[in-house]
């Protein structure tokens, strides 16, 4: 989830991610500063305010520091079961087209973490996942080895799955369960997948499903081979049924999220609603899909801006009145 990887001044040095005085200004509760962060990929969780975003911030550089120390004296290192080596870090450019996405899609711009190229033990089907750490910020993505000289491997886009992976690490302080999924696959490049992707809202759902067809796949060969008098469909009624429970979940959450969008265009221009939904929490898209009078909408929020930092940016960012900050550093 990068865009210009530890960057560098020269082989042993590193540029900080975060410049002091931004930090300094963020410390002190800087409207420009906060919109800056939040440009940048670094939205507000519910429980910060302006000093402890700026602590995450200083956690995560020190963390970093500490990481490409490691890497530049013993050319590898290791998070939790992951080892990466120097000689594999991903180049910058690889990542220009996924930050254009994401910055088309969600108006940020994620250009401060590093990512690796690993093909992770048994990851036979694997393509690229972010390792991130919450509070004590840090941010690691790898992809599979494959996708080093070429954009394609097997059904991943490497562009995709970047841009995929760096809405993760964008809304990880955000707590999300329900959207999270839905949201990150709007970065896909098929209306199928942009609808249905989410479906799996965390992967108890998809081992459910994995587990209940291969149950389906062993009650069918014992069958077949043992039984072939019994009826079929009794071996299909587990996973039929979960299968449309998954569906009728999905659409509900997608009538609600559309909802929320439509209610939105209330007062915020129509272009930057999906940028808006994306920087919400699951409780907060299920309050604007109700507000369907503007003027609920706008007390809703007012009371958001009192209460919240993070709107209290995003309004500055996105409100169609004249109060907007500049996020360019």
């Amino acid at each position: 989830m990068p865009l210009t990887l530890i960057p560098t001044r020269s082989e042993n040095e590193a540029l900080p991610m975060f410049s002091e005085d931004l930090v300094q200004r963020l410390s002190q509760g800087d409207l420009q500063a906060l919109c800056e962060l939040d440009a940048r990929g670094v939205f507000c969780g519910d429980d910060e305010d302006a000093q402890t975003l700026a602590e995450r911030i200083r956690a995560l550089q020190e963390n970093q520091r500490k990481f490409n120390l490691t890497l530049q004296e013993q050319g590898q290192a290791e998070i939790e079961d992951l080892s990466v080596r120097q000689q594999d870090q991903i180049p910058p450019e690889l990542f220009e087209q996924p930050a254009q996405i994401t910055e088309r899609l969600f108006r940020f711009n994620i250009d401060w973490t590093s990512g690796f190229f690993v093909d992770p033990a048994g990851g036979l089907f694997f393509g690229g996942c972010a390792y991130y750490f919450f509070p004590d910020f840090f941010v690691l993505f790898i992809i599979r080895r494959s996708f080093k000289d070429k954009p394609g491997w097997l059904f991943y886009q490497r562009d995709e799955l970047l841009a995929h992976e760096l809405c993760h690490v964008s809304r990880v302080a955000l707590k999300s369960q329900v959207y999270e999924e839905i949201l990150a696959y709007q970065t896909a490049t098929t209306a199928f997948r942009r609808f249905f992707g989410g479906i799996f809202r965390r992967p108890a759902d998809s081992f459910a499903f994995i587990g209940l067809a291969v149950l389906l796949f062993a009650a069918q060969l014992g069958r077949a081979l043992f039984l072939p008098a019994l009826p079929a469909w009794p071996a299909w009624l587990p996973l039929t049924l979960f299968c449309a429970w998954l569906l009728r979940r999905h659409l509900g959450d997608m009538r609600r999220l559309r909802q929320a969008g439509k209610n939105l265009t209330a007062y915020f221009p129509a272009d930057s609603v999906q940028a808006l939904l994306f920087r919400c929490t699951d409780r907060e898209i299920l309050a604007l899909a109700e507000l369907e009078r503007r003027e609920n909408l706008l007390t809703w929020l007012q009371n958001r801006q009192q209460s919240s930092l993070r709107w209290r940016v995003i309004m500055a960012r996105f409100s169609p009145e004249k109060h907007h900050c500049d996020p360019t550093p």
